[in-house]
């Protein structure tokens, strides 16, 4: 039985918040950002694909359907449960192998953000074929997780009203190639309603399906890429594709609530600030405070600060140490715990001093699959910024990444979203930059009953955080927990970011009584999936467009 909220919360949450009732079912659950892409997946479900067979048939047709943060040209990460094993599938892009730390000294300033330089080799075709190959069903042939994306691209598809929107907004960056390939006539971008061909993208896609990623990585599809990259001046080479290699990586867990936490290891950042996070959580006792009330929300700011603090001290493991130890330490935590009143918000010392905590881009993607069985895939995957660095490539209207920018580009300078990066996270060959990422696994029993993520750069945290407190921690219905208002706090700047247009004025008031600095602004959007008592529940957050779908 859900609890009755206080006068002024009620009010809040009755004309503020929206929420979407979870598509229920007993065999297989899916959420994703896209109506059309779940209803192709829903294709693979119903021939007896596994959770992995579904995810994989959800990202071919979100490449077709998304090319703003779900191209073939990105990368991600997959926390998967499939039998006894829980693994993490790495496909991060790398840097390539011209690269260096000073890579950016000398060029324009936006050379991260836009154009040739900015691409870092793409991983998503790599991680699909390891997953597929991996743990996918014997009944499903790689082949026939192509027929529906392949149709979408070479007949069309309907473009949703977001989509319309970021095409205007991101049109001036794109390269000839891209305004080719991505607007009506190389000059306009499609409305919502009207139908898109990518017959070029389809051929990609006709590759895939008759030899896996080969043309990818080293045949007329890389060479593609890679003159393209060369062209828009970039320094990607076809042995950088050749070379790329997704890492099957092992994830962090921790307890909560009587749950156990399967969380994403570096080089994303998510599972250690989770796992900070919560371990505040309990020792705070944050669950005995008024729900949605003031003093809830303002500890919920101070301890995603202090949660945060550690992030800039993790970087790509193959590369630089990372003392997770330390991170995670009963000593640490305590005292991040001592320096919070519940009586005002206060700042904390950042653990690098030219560090600094801001926004990466809210432009990634979040898929979450389960099955009766527990099942699951929680699988975050990107472009990093709007349609990425704008370059498509020529031939095949591939849109690419400009995950270089996530990496500490110019040392002291913000990147493309104010992020001053830590210097364990600086350009090198071959190297992963740092991410927010994070898919996560909950498991009860000895069985997964909960799979969930979000895209949004460092927000993706604070949000998976307050879902998982809210269902596991104050046993909440997912779809509530989903809806009710978030508050990011990254530790610098040292601003509470409270849920735009959610928050009553009595609840803003209250926080600025308390020294909290707030603004409104954008979270995170979730993107999951639950069993609860034998009954599988997808959700998608309402913030943004999504579907959820399942048998």
């Amino acid at each position: 039985m859900r609890k009755i909220f206080s006068v002024v919360i009620i009010c809040q949450f009755i004309f503020n918040t929206s929420w979407a009732l979870p598509f229920k079912g007993t065999e297989i659950v899916m959420s994703a950002a896209n109506q059309t892409a779940v209803q192709a997946a829903m294709k693979i479900a119903e021939k007896g694909g596994n959770p992995v067979d579904v995810a994989v048939a959800l990202v071919l047709a979100m490449s077709v359907t998304n090319a703003t943060f779900a191209s073939l040209g990105g990368g991600g990460f997959a926390l998967v449960k499939m039998g006894k094993s829980i693994e993490v599938l790495d496909f991060r892009e790398r840097a390539p192998q011209a690269t260096s730390p000073n890579y950016f000294k000398n060029k324009a300033k936006d050379a991260s953000m836009t154009g040739g330089a900015a691409v870092a080799v793409p991983g998503i075709p790599a991680g699909l074929w390891e997953l597929k190959k991996k743990y996918g069903s014997s009944k499903i042939d790689w082949s026939i997780l192509f027929d529906e994306p392949i149709k979408l691209a070479q007949k069309g598809y309907r473009v949703s009203g977001e989509y319309s929107e970021e095409l205007a907004t991101n049109a001036p960056r794109f390269n000839a190639a891209a305004k080719r390939h991505f607007l009506k006539n190389g000059v306009t971008p499609y409305n919502p309603g009207e139908i898109f061909v990518q017959k070029n993208l389809g051929r990609v896609l006709s590759e895939m399906r008759n030899r896996n990623i080969i043309s990818f990585y080293s045949g007329r599809v890389a060479k593609d890429i890679v003159d393209t990259v060369k062209a828009a001046g970039g320094d990607m080479t076809l042995k950088d594709l050749q070379d790329y290699k997704p890492i099957w990586r092992q994830p962090l867990t921790t307890n909560y609530s009587g749950y156990k936490l399967y969380l994403m290891p570096p080089p994303s950042s998510g599972g250690i600030v989770i796992k900070t996070a919560l371990s505040l959580i309990e020792k705070l006792e944050l669950a005995k405070y008024p729900e949605r009330g003031i003093e809830e929300y303002h500890l919920l700011g101070q301890i995603l600060s202090r949660a945060f603090r550690g992030r800039t001290m993790i970087a790509d493991p193959d590369h630089q140490n990372v003392d997770t130890e330390k991170l995670l330490s009963k000593q640490y935590v305590d005292d991040l715990a001592k320096s919070i009143n519940l009586a005002a918000a206060s700042s904390i010392t950042p653990l690098n001093e030219n560090d600094d905590q801001s926004t990466e881009s809210k432009q990634t993607t979040h898929l979450s699959v389960m099955d009766k069985f527990g099942n699951a895939v929680a699988m975050t995957f990107t472009l990093n910024g709007d349609f990425g660095s704008g370059v498509a490539s020529e031939n095949f209207g591939i849109m690419l990444n400009n995950e270089m920018d996530d990496f500490t580009t110019n040392p002291g300078e913000p990147n493309m979203f104010g992020l001053v990066q830590g210097q364990g996270n600086m350009v090198a060959p071959g190297k992963r930059p740092l991410s927010s990422m994070s898919p996560t696994l909950v498991e009860k029993n000895g069985k997964i009953i909960m799979a969930l993520g979000a895209p949004g750069g460092p927000r993706i945290i604070s949000s998976v955080i307050q879902v998982l407190y809210r269902t596991l921690g104050r046993n909440q219905d997912l779809e509530l927990a989903t809806a009710a208002p978030r508050v990011h706090h990254q530790l610098l700047p040292d601003k509470l970011f409270v849920d735009e247009g959610l928050f009553s004025p009595e609840i803003i008031e209250g926080l600025k009584a308390r020294k909290n600095s707030t603004e409104e602004s954008w979270q995170a959007r979730i993107y999951a999936v639950r069993n609860v008592n034998g009954v599988l529940e997808a959700v998608f957050d309402t913030r943004g467009e999504g579907a959820a779908g399942g048998l």
